[in-house]
């Protein structure tokens, strides 16, 4: 591959480019050669072994005026003021995540607390397969650099998650270090991430104390774990990396740079608006512009290239073992990639292809699995061909449907298949006469959608979730969510033929009212609580203990009724509400339930996925709800007055 300006000799450490500066200041993570790879990410605002020397406004413009965009959708998203000083947190988490139910996760997922042991958030996410642990901090003035002592709390944050006895393990953080080592003991963790939020200039002190938290993370997994693989990766996320990952949402080619490809031929297509050249490319090629511009290249894909678990039916390692054992085969055995360009141009005389600007919009898999390749294990890539589509596209919505139709992932994920499904046909239909309510019912939304604001959105995970957990499988919901839409018997004892949106906003409403008395409650300052709200506040500390509540209120609904239900399926409010008056609704009567959560307790420390714990557990929540609803009628009296059906209904049970 030529190009337009030619590279020199230097040293290793020089010469790798995942370590050289990049223009928007993301620093691809370099991988060292040992089990637990240790990775670090330096970033391009400040130079080496200096801070950056002014301040920065931490608004949507800065000093010169000039507007940040990313940071401008930020101020936006009131939905998240709630959240204080990690709000920021939560926008970038659901940038890099692509978290559709922002509330959901921050419901799991934050733990910030006094006590916390310097974990602001702990998360583990793509079906256990990645870690992150995270510090938010937000500056209300001009500050030249963030707080490096905050970046060294990681430190702090990692050893309590990974390392020691549980029962020492504070209770504010112990369902997340319980999940956490859990995930570790599996082997389905392939990356632990450490990010430092926050809304001020990046500085070479706080990349500094995030690597030696990495360090400490990497040695611990190797101690703790020993046959734990994981690549440990620590990043500072301050204002130019917010704006670098909200253009990744935005613009569909970053990598601007005129490259040139040798080609066999090919052949070119075209329409109104957009042309295409289809051809071959060294997959050599591939894995220099890789090593170059690593995740770069994939700016036009909703994710990022999500990394090798290593197991043989992993796609991106059968791309590995492909390229390395049979390279000669690689053009047939796999699909090939599909880039955007600025422009192409095609050499005939030299078979040389040039094109400027490039934006792999289906194939980062290939690519990033091409471009991880060791020298040793890159060999043989000569003999490697790989199947490419050149795209240039001028029509703006022509150019979003590229995106949105080409992107691909790991899997093909399961609500993909079941968006066209009978079920998700009808509720989508019923869904329109739901006042400010919009369900989508599998289908995906474009690569922005993740960061806006969605005020009727009713994610599908989150659906699936409240389904799944009033009708009793508080486990599924929790732990495995993607089975729902996997399993054919999962999905249809989930979604059945009698399950309606009526019925989806009435156990919605309820997962969401749960959500808001856990935020209520930890709101107060612990000082400030009584003691039954320090009760209240350690169960919703356990992680799942929100569906594990609305899986209790599920079970004794006969009993908050006040009459008998055959079909649960059929219950929803009298009146067409939305889901935000559902949660209002539900409010009183769940605030009047967090009196029994010490009932549920014993069913959290095993992440629920102790079916007898949580059989008991729900057992011993009903029969306080009977013994004591006379004494408080007014709550039940409310929810059974308002919803629907009155009497008995035949129907399944």
């Amino acid at each position: 591959m030529e190009r337009s300006t030619p590279r020199h000799p230097s040293p290793r450490w020089r010469r790798d480019p995942r370590r050289q500066r990049h223009k928007f200041g993301i620093h691809p993570r370099v991988i060292a050669p040992h089990r637990s790879r240790l990775r670090h990410t330096l970033r391009k605002a400040t130079q080496r072994g200096q801070m950056t020397n002014h301040a920065e406004t931490p608004k949507g413009h800065d000093e010169d005026g000039n507007e940040r965009p990313g940071f401008r959708a930020f101020e936006t998203r009131d939905d998240l003021s709630k959240y204080g000083s990690n709000a920021l947190l939560l926008f970038l988490a659901q940038m890099r995540l692509g978290i559709d139910d922002i509330e959901a996760f921050a419901a799991n997922a934050l733990t910030d607390h006094s006590n916390d042991k310097k974990s602001d958030l702990v998360a583990v996410v793509n079906d256990g397969s990645r870690i992150v642990v995270a510090q938010g901090y937000f500056s209300k003035t001009a500050k030249p650099a963030a707080p490096d002592n905050k970046a060294a709390d990681a430190n702090t944050a990692v050893s309590w998650l990974i390392s020691g006895p549980l029962e020492t393990v504070p209770d504010t953080l112990r369902g997340a270090a319980e999940e956490v080592r859990a995930a570790l003991l599996a082997g389905t963790v392939s990356e632990l991430e450490i990010w430092y939020s926050h809304n001020l200039p990046e500085s070479v002190n706080v990349q500094r104390e995030l690597d030696q938290a990495a360090r400490t993370a990497d040695a611990l997994i190797k101690r703790e774990f020993p046959e734990a693989d994981v690549d440990v990766t620590s990043t500072e996320y301050g204002i130019t990396a917010l704006e670098a990952e909200y253009a990744r949402t935005q613009a569909p080619i970053l990598v601007a740079d005129e490259v040139t490809l040798d080609v066999p031929g090919g052949f070119e297509l075209k329409a109104d608006g957009w042309s295409a050249f289809s051809t071959a490319v060294s997959a050599a090629a591939l894995r220099a512009l890789w090593s170059t511009h690593t995740t770069d290249l994939m700016s036009p894909n909703i994710r990022d290239y999500l990394g090798m678990v290593r197991s043989v039916g992993n796609i991106n390692f059968g791309i590995k073992e492909t390229a390395k054992s049979e390279p000669e085969n690689f053009a047939i055995f796999n699909n090939g990639i599909t880039i955007l360009v600025n422009d192409y141009e095609l050499d005939e005389a030299t078979s040389k292809l040039t094109v400027h600007g490039v934006g792999i919009v289906n194939g980062g898999q290939t690519t990033g699995a091409i471009g991880e390749l060791s020298a040793s294990e890159a060999s043989r890539l000569d003999e490697a061909m790989v199947m490419a589509r050149f795209v240039k596209c001028t029509d703006p919505s022509v150019l979003q449907n590229i995106v949105r139709y080409n992107n691909t992932q790991n899997k093909v994920e399961a609500t993909d298949f079941r968006s066209k499904d009978p079920i998700q046909e009808r509720l989508r239909n019923e869904f329109s006469k739901v006042p400010d309510a919009e369900y989508r019912g599998g289908r995906r939304g474009g690569a922005s959608d993740a960061i806006v604001r969605r005020r009727g959105l009713l994610p599908d995970s989150s659906v699936a979730q409240s389904l799944a957990a009033f009708h009793g499988r508080p486990n599924l919901a929790y732990n495995e969510t993607r089975a729902i839409w996997d399993n054919d018997a999962t999905y249809a004892s989930v979604f059945r033929d009698t399950v309606g949106a009526r019925h989806i906003v009435f156990v919605f409403g309820l997962l969401r009212a749960v959500d808001q008395a856990k935020q209520t409650i930890m709101a107060i300052p612990e000082a400030g609580r009584t003691d039954a709200q320090k009760r209240h506040a350690e169960f919703f500390r356990a992680r799942g203990s929100n569906l594990l509540f609305v899986a209790a209120v599920g079970a004794c609904v006969e009993t908050l009724l006040g009459r008998p239900v055959t079909d649960r399926t059929q219950l929803k409010f009298k009146k067409n509400l939305s889901p935000a008056e559902a949660t209002v609704a539900w409010q009183p009567l769940v605030d009047t339930l967090l009196s029994f959560s010490k009932n549920l307790a014993p069913a959290t420390d095993q992440g629920l996925k102790s079916q007898d714990k949580v059989a008991r557990a729900l057992e011993d929540f009903a029969a306080m709800v009977e013994a004591t609803r006379s004494a408080n009628p007014v709550p039940f009296d409310a929810i059974a007055s308002s919803t629907l059906p009155a009497a008995t209904t035949p129907g399944a049970a």
